[in-house]
């Protein structure tokens, strides 16, 4: 017999599974990383689906399977806010983007955490309702997110040669603030760009897989 079952999701990513079907890459808040099949995509409500699943939406939804197919079918959905601005907002929506791109290639685990899911959830609520510039947005997330992974700057970034020591300063600076504070931080762009690279690449070496965020390049020509 189908299983149903409702939970709350964090859209990562979508691909295409047929020509009137999608599989939704999310982080369902009860089970982890998860995939979903999602019907009905290629007909008139496409549109709307499209929209309601964008980068990053967070959304309630039912889903129903048998307990040995390795994916759910996505059979209702509601979001749980607008989110309009990371629509409406280049700036904002190339943000998410990013997140949702290094989530969606750094957390591979089926295994619920409700406090890393909570604290993700109150991040994309904060870009989207921030007013001024986020051009530290996401070196401020991607700080907090190694911290949340369990290897952040509490003690001292290993391995060393990745950072110097200017850098380990500003890393730590980015931990311990809150968003205010992390926005009024002044960057230029080669101090963005040469972080964030290489916080991708501590992020790789901790996490054991190879991390190729493409979505970088745009976060750096918008915030030079």
């Amino acid at each position: 017999m189908p299983s149903a079952g409702a939970s709350r999701i964090i859209v990562l990513h979508l691909t295409k599974y047929s020509d009137r079907s999608l599989i939704v890459h999310a982080i369902d808040s009860q089970e982890g990383r998860q995939s979903f099949i999602l019907h009905g995509a290629g007909r008139k409500t496409g549109l709307r689906t499209m929209s309601d699943f964008h980068s990053l939406n967070i959304l309630d939804v039912i889903s129903s399977g048998k307990p040995s197919s390795s994916m759910r079918y996505l059979r209702e959905w509601e979001c749980v806010r607008p989110l309009n601005s990371l629509r409406s907002d280049i700036f904002k929506s190339s943000t998410a983007l990013f997140i949702s791109e290094v989530l969606y290639r750094s957390l591979t685990v089926e295994a619920a955490d409700s406090n890393l899911f909570n604290w993700l959830c109150s991040v994309i609520e904060t870009l989207d309702s921030a007013d001024g510039s986020i051009a530290n947005f996401h070196l401020w997330f991607l700080a907090a997110f190694c911290g949340r992974m369990g290897f952040g700057p509490a003690g001292n970034f290993e391995p060393r040669e990745i950072f110097t020591p200017e850098e380990d300063f500003l890393l730590k600076k980015l931990s311990s603030c809150d968003f205010g504070e992390a926005m009024g931080i002044p960057l230029n762009g080669r101090i963005r760009s040469g972080i964030s690279r290489k916080l991708t690449q501590y992020l790789s070496y901790h996490l054991g897989v190879r991390l190729e965020i493409r979505s970088l390049d745009v976060l750096h020509e918008l915030f030079e």
